[in-house]
């Protein structure tokens, strides 16, 4: 099969490799024209309605070099990968990692230390 990206760069997890295996081993079918067409606009309608504000940002050259390394290592666009990050941030869900690690290090996940 004719891959669409870079199988070294882009790591895949359990499932999606899956889907990738039954595409390869020909157990999966390609949809009809009719119900690929179906979906393209689906897919077209969705993203309209999820991104429909455009921003336009000035960054620091060199977080911009970050952002895009970060972003290729990831397998995503750059534009995608900040998307994603101010998502996870907006929505609480962005964690510092330096910083768990400091409170692990500290013992504060340690059910003992902490008696729950």
């Amino acid at each position: 099969m004719n891959k669409k990206y870079d199988p070294e760069k882009v790591k895949l997890d359990a499932y999606e490799q899956s889907i990738e295996n039954a595409i390869d081993q020909g157990k999966l079918k390609k949809p009809s024209p009719k119900r690929m067409k179906e979906l393209r606009e689906a897919a077209t309608a969705t993203l309209k309605v999820l991104k429909d504000t455009r921003a336009n940002i000035r960054i620091n050259g060199l977080d911009m070099l970050a952002l895009r390394r970060r972003a290729q290592e990831a397998g995503l666009p750059y534009q995608t990968f900040i998307a994603h990050i101010m998502h996870l941030y907006l929505t609480d869900q962005l964690v510092n990692l330096q910083e768990v690690q400091k409170l692990a290090a500290a013992g504060i996940f340690d059910r003992k230390k902490t008696g729950t």
